[in-house]
This record gives structure tokens, C-alpha cells and sequence, in this order.
């Protein structure tokens, strides 16, 4: 079964307009002009495989999953270079905003191929660079696809356009009238931590680096001109299949009882949003220009996981495509191996092959972005909120 298009004119209007009215809503309140609608000419976004759209493929010098069925399945029919078995969440904003599905950097070859958007968004992209685990003795073996890395990339494809481009015809006019995503990044800093056997408490130390990282790229952007930037949290880590696997325990006190979610590895995607949380509050306040809007990824999981059949989900703790055990995850078997396992119905899941999210998980907080559901406004939020939002 397939999700019905999200494109569908009636439905992509709908969505737009219910994101135009929320920014209508707010934006006076915050002292801010509100762009005409339809000025969102492009989409430029960044992040690691839950925002690549194939960079990774194309930098992949061997077989990359993401190029291997039956990733892309449910709405491409074929691999797309996409970690999931359709659709993410920045295709589904760019449908409803009327603009083509945003293409990976490595695809293109100058300013024409991205007057609608470009994404840098790399599987495997880490907030810090290289140097950072090499310091504390990893050797991650892979080329640095760092945050650093994707803004240098940007900057070089903003000096290309000129007025020869089909769409944008300036640098300034780029960063006035675009959409700038910063999808989910940061598990794979915690990632590369905890494949060394260290402890979560080890793992922890490094989320202000990493907060730190996001936050000087979203100052970097907006000191070059961005107007509009979207901020997505961390995901509720202690629900992936992965992590649910290589913590697995005999202790039911490790698990929430509502959601059968590892309590310690929410709490530390709990501790990375209060932080990230706390640095756009101050961008905003030194970008008092610049719109920076916060993705809440945490909280539109945890909706569907503690309510799953509200979703039309009925297995939000295993994975569709995997291996073995109880999560259908194996770290041994992975999604396209002739030996792992695929279900007949994604949309009866939430995660995809153990590390990434289905289509139909995807829509759900693309949703909840486009009509407010799942976004914040930090200049509007106290530190005293986001301190109860955790603790309270």
C-alpha cells in the first residue's frame, strides 16, 4: 500500500497556506515582515542520511544501501539515494510549497542545476569535523562531510550565480528569498562515541561541541543574509531500533513503560534539544532579521510512539527492513542484504531499516512542521519554559 501523493494540489495548498498562516500569526509578534507568499523560490538545506537526498550515493565509491532496493520503494519504486523506503521530510515540505523535490550538491554542476535549492545534507555527516574524534583517538576512516564542510560547499555554489541563473539572480536575492533547512544532525557525533564502547555519560559530554557546531552554522547563515532558517531537534534516540539493540537489557526499569523506549537515551536527545534550544533563542535575539523556527522531531515521534494506532502504525519499535531479533535489527544484517527480512507494509512502521524513518513517519512530522504543530518560535520561548518542557 501507498501513501496517497502528498503533492495532490488541494492537499500541498492546504499545508502552504496553513504554513503561511502561521507565520502570519507570529511573525508580527516578533517585530518581523512577512515574505509574499510564493516568495520561497528555493530550498538550500543541510544535515546528515535523515536529509540526504544522494549525496552519499554519489560520493559512495562502492554500493552505498541507499542504492540498493528496496530503499525508495513505497514512492520512487527504485533507490533514490534516500535512507528510507520513500520520501523524507524535506521532500514533503518542498511538495507543499509547490517546489521540485530539492537535489543532492554532487548532482549538479553549476548555478542552473540549483536555482530552485541544493541540498548538502551527506549520510554519515557529523556537526563536528574529523579533527574533533581524531583529538580523542577515533579514526572515523571517511572523508569529513562535517557542518564546516557543507557551508564551504554552499558558499562556493553562492559565488557561481549570476545573472545568467534561470531563477535567482544574485546572492542576496538567494538568501532573502529561501527556504534554509537544517535537518537532524548530531546523532552521528554520539554515534561514533558510543560504537567505541564508551558510556552515554561519556557520549554526553560532547553535546555542547556538537550544539555549539550547529549553532555557528545557523550564525554563519545568517550573518551571510539567510532570512529563514528551520532548526530540527534531535530525535528521540532511545526508540531506534540500533540503539534499542545495543543497549538491550534485562532491566525493565531501563525502558519507559508507555513506549518500551530506552529512558537513558531519551533523556540525552531531551538534554541536546534543551541546548540547542537555548543557542536560537540567542540567535534570534543577535538576527532579529532572520527568522529561525525550531523542527521539535522529539516531540512528533514521541506522539506516535506513545500512540502509534492514531498513526495507522502497529510496530513503532521494529524496524521494516532488517535483520533478526526482536526490532528486526542486526548489526551483522543490514537492509538489502539477500539475508534481511522486509515487511509488506511500511506504513505500518515507523522505522525504516534501524537508523532511519519510513515515509509515513516522515509525513507525520513534515505535517506537524507545516501546520505548527511541531515547531517553536525561540525568541518567543523562555529559558524557564524550555527548562519545565523537560523537567517539569
Amino acid at each position: 500500500m501507498t501513501p496517497p501523493p502528498m503533492a495532490a494540489p488541494s492537499f500541498r495548498g492546504n499545508l502552504f497556506l496553513c504554513l503561511i498562516l502561521l507565520f502570519a500569526h507570529l511573525f508580527p509578534l516578533l517585530g518581523l515582515a512577512l515574505p509574499p507568499i510564493g516568495s520561497y523560490s528555493a530550498i538550500f538545506s543541510f544535515g546528515d542520511s535523515l536529509t540526504d537526498t544522494g549525496n552519499s550515493a554519489y560520493f559512495s565509491r562502492g554500493d552505498d544501501v541507499a542504492k540498493r532496493i528496496p530503499y525508495g520503494e513505497t514512492y520512487f519504486h527504485r533507490p533514490s539515494g534516500r535512507y528510507s523506503d520513500g520520501r523524507i521530510v524535506l521532500d514533503f515540505i518542498a511538495q507543499a510549497m509547490g517546489l521540485p523535490l530539492v537535489p543532492p550538491y554532487e548532482a549538479g554542476h553549476g548555478s542552473d542545476d540549483f536555482a530552485r535549492g541544493a541540498n548538502f545534507a551527506v549520510g554519515g555527516g557529523c556537526a563536528l569535523s574529523n579533527t574533533f574524534y581524531e583529538k580523542k583517538g577515533f579514526n572515523l576512516s571517511r572523508e569529513d562531510h562535517s557542518l564546516v564542510t557543507q557551508l564551504k560547499w554552499f558558499q562556493q555554489l553562492l559565488a557561481t550565480f549570476s545573472s545568467s541563473s534561470s531563477v535567482l539572480t544574485s546572492s542576496t536575492e538567494i538568501l532573502n528569498n529561501s527556504l534554509f533547512v537544517m535537518g537532524e544532525i548530531g546523532v552521528n557525533d554520539y554515534h561514533n562515541l558510543l560504537q567505541g564502547n564508551e558510556s552515554i555519560d561519556y557520549a554526553r559530554t560532547s553535546v555542547p561541541p556538537v550544539v555549539n557546531a550547529i549553532a555557528s552554522a545557523i550564525d554563519e547563515l545568517t550573518e551571510m543574509g539567510a532570512k529563514t532558517v528551520i532548526v530540527a531537534g534531535m530525535f528521540p534516540m532511545g526508540c531506534i531500533p540500533l540503539f534499542l539493540t545495543k543497549f538491550q537489557t534485562q532491566n525493565t526499569a531501563a525502558y519507559e513503560p508507555e513506549t518500551g523506549c530506552l529512558k537513558s537515551l531519551n533523556e540525552f536527545s531531551q538534554y541536546h534539544n534543551l541546548l540547542l534550544k537555548y543557542e536560537l533563542r540567542a540567535l534570534q535575539k543577535a538576527h532579529p532579521h532572520s527568522r529561525i523556527i525550531y523542527a521539535d522531531y522529539y516531540k512528533a515521534l514521541m506522539d506516535i510512539y506513545r500512540s502509534p494506532e492514531h498513526f495507522g502504525m502497529k510496530w513503532p519499535l521494529v524496524a521494516c527492513c532488517g535483520g533478526e531479533g526482536p526490532y528486526n535489527f542486526s548489526f551483522s544484517v543490514g537492509c538489502s542484504d539477500p539475508a534481511s527480512k522486509w515487511c509488506s507494509d511500511p506504513l505500518s512502521y515507523v522505522c525504516w531499516d534501524g537508523m532511519h524513518y519510513t515515509e509515513a513517519a516522515c509525513q507525520v512530522i513534515a505535517r506537524g512542521i507545516l501546520d505548527g504543530s511541531y515547531v517553536e518560535f525561540p525568541s518567543k520561548q523562555t529559558c524557564f519554559e524550555m527548562f519545565d518542557e523537560m523537567y517539569g
